[in-house]
């Protein structure tokens, strides 16, 4: 395989790597604000449980409730569980992204190098030709 088809292969690898990064990114920001949202539905539910607890239910209410808050303090447990898994996910795919990153910049360096190498080498031939034109020039001159 060329060093150039690396080198597209690698940067499509490190782009792939970005947006499944972004993705991720954008994932985990929505899960925040749903966890958020149902952290704040807890919190007044629970306030209004108060409320009507102290002015007096009865136990069918009570337990509707529980029911009730037991399902809201699942789902932010689950939101949770969920934001821990998207924040595994985003440190691995940040942790591939630095490693494909790195090693695009090993063949961009190559290339370079490479590229160097040949422009060397022309330069080099260039002279090579100047020099034997002139020495011909000199000897048929002189």
């Amino acid at each position: 395989m060329s060093l150039d088809a690396l080198r597209r292969l690698k940067e499509r690898a490190e782009e792939a790597v970005m947006m499944e990064l972004a993705q991720i990114t954008q994932d985990l920001a929505g899960m925040e604000r749903r966890c958020d949202a149902l952290t704040v539905r807890m919190e007044s539910d629970a306030a209004a449980f108060r409320v009507h607890a102290e002015q007096g239910m009865p136990i069918e209410a009570v337990l509707e409730w529980q029911g009730r808050m037991d399902e809201e303090r699942a789902a932010v447990q689950q939101s949770r569980r969920v934001i821990a898994d998207l924040t595994d996910r985003w440190k691995q795919a940040q942790a591939r992204l630095v490693v494909a990153t790195q090693e695009r910049k090993v063949l961009d360096r190559l290339a370079e190098r490479q590229r160097a190498a040949h422009r060397a080498d022309v330069q080099r031939r260039e002279q090579q030709a100047t020099d034997e034109s002139a020495t011909r020039l000199r000897l048929w001159s002189g």
